[in-house]
């Protein structure tokens, strides 16, 4: 008997490593859901701080701009996002201080 596999192939891509470690960067630095401790053995692992790299910052840009239009995409479906995605567009605006930001998790 055959089987097929469904593949989610959304966050699939063909690029530099950086795109990938920038993710996790962001993750330690922007919302603080990764602990040093866990990205410093991240980079201990990959052998790689991705944020000492020169286009780190655009990158992680990139990821933080992505994951607050993700937001105000959930909060026309999710009233209750709403806040949170008004919460992280005022982080990107300067107007919640400096990094890192604490973010919720939006359906």
């Amino acid at each position: 008997m055959a089987r097929a596999y469904l593949l989610d192939l959304e966050n699939t891509c063909y690029g530099p490593p950086e795109w990938d470690l920038v993710s996790t960067a962001v993750k330690h630095l922007t919302t603080a859901t990764v602990t040093a401790a866990a990205y410093e053995d991240f980079c201990s692992t990959y052998g790689m701080d991705v944020t000492s790299w020169s286009g780190y910052s655009v990158l992680a840009g990139t990821r933080e701009l992505r994951m607050v239009t993700f937001a105000l995409q959930i909060a026309g479906e999710h009233p209750h996002a709403r806040a949170e995605a008004q919460h992280r567009v005022d982080c990107l605006r300067g107007r919640n201080g400096p990094r890192p930001w604490t973010w919720t998790a939006v359906p």
